[in-house]
C-alpha cells in the first residue's frame, strides 16, 4: 500500500481537515438559523 499524498486527497477529506472553516460555518449557520427562527417568531405574533 501507498499512502496518499495530501495533494492527492480527496476534495472533501481536505474540506474536513480544515478545522477553522469547519467552525466558522458551523458558528453562522447557527446564527443565520436562530436570527431566522427568531424574526420568524416576532412575525407570527398577533398585531394588536
Amino acid at each position: 500500500m501507498s499512502a496518499q499524498r495530501p495533494a492527492d486527497a480527496p476534495f472533501m477529506q481536505r474540506l474536513y481537515n480544515r478545522i477553522w472553516l469547519l467552525a466558522a460555518a458551523a458558528f453562522l449557520f447557527f446564527l443565520v438559523a436562530y436570527v431566522g427562527w427568531g424574526i420568524m417568531d416576532v412575525l407570527s405574533l398577533p398585531v394588536r
